[in-house]
């Protein structure tokens, strides 16, 4: 069970890197699941709105990343 991952985020490619780097700077080991890339490779192209990306985490990391990106957001928010 250790080594079940979590969606901590789902939507665009430049906000899944942006997500990584964060955790990265912050200990958590991540994976970024590239949708897009993942179809060219294939042969085929994604017909995906958002860029189609998701970064997980290993479930003993899902809270602490999950509070990282609170702090994200909630910084986002006070800059508006």
């Amino acid at each position: 069970m250790e080594n079940e991952i979590k969606r901590v985020y789902s939507g665009s490619v430049i906000n899944a890197e942006y997500i990584g780097s964060v955790l990265a700077n912050n200990g958590i080991q991540f994976l970024i699941r590239n949708f897009q890339e993942e179809s060219l490779c294939a042969g085929w192209a994604a017909n995906t709105i958002k860029g189609g990306a998701s970064v997980y985490v290993f479930t003993k990391d899902f809270d602490k990343a999950m509070l990282i990106l609170d702090e994200i957001n909630a910084a986002e928010l006070k800059e508006e």
